[in-house]
């Protein structure tokens, strides 16, 4: 395997997954701050669905660039550009030229603008493919581990309790086959399999609660069965293995789980009388008093919670009205909003994006990662500015070889280079229009032949230049 192409690979999907994550955090912000505004007037179903928007966002990795996504207003991210590139495993060919890495002519004007950030960005890669391989096996083996304690536990067999747990299924529409079992090292009742799903009770339980506190138990439980909440908690769970490192993300997960807790309590009291609603609560109460530290297990779907959690569960059922299960046109109306402002992806407002006109004649070649042109011709040909901007430097560069130098800025966060040149034309702190004299193609600096290196930066990060070339891109 090419040792290169994985770096390069690691590095753009690091570089992807970090960016993805601080917009994903911008979105928990503003969901947060819309179940707050909304705590009273939103439906309690709403308060959980619209985490499915943060759920989306981490989890597609494409989608549709738009003027008006709130990630507009977001730094730009300076990798986007560079993710683009493909490795650089086969010359590039323009025209008839064709610029080789073993080409030591032209080697020197391959841009290495990257090279001071790329052992940061290639450790940074690597720390985090780390944590997500250390999270990705303590979860699994955790996970294992339960599973592998709990296959030998016995199924319930008592009918009485069957015909509770039957009684329920069919009032809730459910035909799939749920088995039921007993367990020592369960803390509170949970829910388990996604595709073979079966209800585990801690061992003790069946002897303190009443018939009608089983019910409200197996419809809490068959309620996350009805939601689907099993792939959901996984989902959840994978994508903060592959952002382990955002600690919002662990906290929008544990109030997504509340939310969905309380969702559930919902679906539950829907299929209870008015009169059977309060003794719901004094179920929760008394689940709370029973397993005080109940252990929330990934890739599951439990009944109790913490005091704080279950006083809000309370509260919330003491004003239970069935509509609270139903959806309003303002919540609706926030979830669209939201998802139209935050699952897009930053655009330019359209007019103002930036061209450029190919600085010299001559044939050029590419750089194997796209990040610079060379423009072959002879001693003192032409060089005029690539856009209308300012001079930021007009001298010769004694550090990196690159000889008679002009860096131009433009509008938009983008800077303009042209490298050995000849004869400087310009100054710096002057004004140029697109098309002005600016220097002589030469030779200057580390350089075995006439030609100008081209670069164009986008926030200071080197970006294909063919993608702005307006000249080219008509032809």
């Amino acid at each position: 395997m090419d040792w290169q192409w994985l770096t390069l690979t690691l590095n753009q999907a690091f570089k992807w997954t970090l960016y993805n994550s601080i917009e994903a955090s911008l979105l928990v912000i503003l969901i947060l701050l819309c179940q707050q505004l909304g705590k009273n007037h939103f439906p309690i179903r709403w308060h959980y669905a619209v985490w499915f928007l943060l759920l989306w966002k981490l989890a597609i990795p494409w989608s549709l660039d738009s003027s008006i996504s709130l990630y507009n207003w977001l730094p730009a991210s300076p990798w986007t550009s560079m993710q683009e590139a493909p490795p650089p495993t086969e010359p590039i060919v323009l025209g008839t030229g064709v610029l080789n890495p073993h080409d030591s002519a032209l080697q020197p004007d391959i841009p290495l603008a990257n090279d001071a950030s790329f052992s940061w960005i290639s450790l940074l890669s690597l720390i985090w493919i780390s944590g997500v391989i250390i999270f990705a096996i303590t979860m699994t083996l955790s996970t294992y581990r339960l599973l592998s304690q709990l296959k030998n536990d016995a199924f319930i067999q008592n009918e009485a309790i069957l015909r509770v747990f039957s009684q329920c299924q069919k009032q809730m529409g459910i035909t799939k086959s749920i088995p039921l079992r007993t367990s020592h090292r369960m803390t509170s009742p949970a829910l388990m399999g996604i595709w073979r799903p079966q209800i585990w009770l801690p061992a003790n339980l069946l002897d303190k609660l009443d018939e009608h506190e089983l019910r409200h138990i197996f419809l809490h439980e068959l309620a996350h069965w009805k939601r689907r909440d099993i792939p959901v908690n996984s989902i959840m769970s994978a994508l903060l293995i592959l952002n382990w490192f955002n600690p919002l993300l662990w906290y929008a997960a544990s109030c997504m789980r509340k939310d969905q807790e309380m969702a559930c309590d919902a679906l539950a009291l829907t299929y209870l009388q008015e009169t059977e609603v309060p003794r719901y609560g004094y179920t929760m109460i008394k689940m709370l008093e029973l397993y005080a530290c109940p252990k929330q297990i990934r890739f599951t779907a439990g009944f109790s919670s913490s005091k704080k959690q279950v006083k809000r569960r309370i509260e919330m059922i003491r004003h239970f009205k069935k509509r609270a299960y139903t959806w309003t046109v303002s919540g609706i109306v926030v979830v669209l909003a939201l998802g139209v402002f935050t699952l897009t992806d930053a655009k330019k407002v359209l007019g103002n994006e930036v061209t450029f006109t190919v600085p010299a004649e001559g044939e050029m070649r590419s750089a194997t990662d796209h990040a610079g042109l060379s423009i072959i011709n002879t001693l003192n040909t032409p060089v005029k500015a690539a856009g209308s901007g300012k001079v930021v430097t007009a001298e010769y560069d004694t550090k990196t070889g690159k000889g008679n130098q002009v860096i131009l800025e433009h509008e938009g966060g983008y800077q303009t280079v042209y490298s050995h040149l000849e004869k400087l034309e310009v100054t710096a702190g002057a004004t140029v229009t697109q098309g002005q004299l600016i220097g002589l193609l030469g030779s200057s600096g580390r350089s075995t032949g006439p030609h100008l290196a081209f670069q164009v930066l986008e926030n200071g990060i080197p970006v294909d230049p063919m993608k702005h070339l307006e000249d080219v891109k008509t032809q």
